[in-house]
């Protein structure tokens, strides 16, 4: 998913720019490219640092606000998220989230989509939802989901 998911973006936007009738329109496609294009240099990146993956990564207090305001811009959907704190590295936490938001894009019924994401505390936890009405995870899968480069 991580790899395909930016690169099916990247593709759809290259093969439309040609077709934009606007200024407009064509800017916002090369937002869209430059940002996939990023994406994609931090995932093989990530890939060829596999190794050091393994090894705990460096914490940091980030806002989970920032990251998520980010990848909900990229999916134009609205942000309205309180200022949650969160230990962890600001760039996974958005890949994550973009990853969530991609997948459920891609699963959603054409007709009658609907995915709702909210921000929650619960405790000393924050809770990231990415609820949609797309077919689900098969059961025999729910085990594997978390195995690394499952797709």
């Amino acid at each position: 998913h991580e790899l395909k998911n930016p690169l099916t973006s990247l593709r759809s936007a290259v093969e439309t720019l040609p077709l934009a009738k606007n200024d407009t329109s064509r800017a916002r496609l090369m937002e869209i490219i430059q940002h996939d294009v990023k994406r994609l240099d931090r995932l093989i990146t990530d890939i060829s640092d596999a190794s050091r993956l393994d090894a705990e990564l460096a914490r940091e207090t980030t806002r989970n606000k920032k990251a998520v305001e980010i990848e909900l811009k990229v999916a134009k959907l609205p942000a309205g998220a309180k200022g949650y704190f969160v230990v962890g590295h600001d760039l996974r936490i958005g890949q994550v989230i973009t990853n969530l938001i991609e997948n459920a894009r891609s699963f959603v019924p054409d007709e009658h989509g609907h995915i709702a994401i909210s921000l929650a505390r619960a405790g000393k936890f924050n809770i990231i939802t990415v609820d949609d009405n797309g077919p689900g995870i098969r059961a025999e899968n729910i085990d594997r989901i978390l195995e690394r480069f499952y797709t």
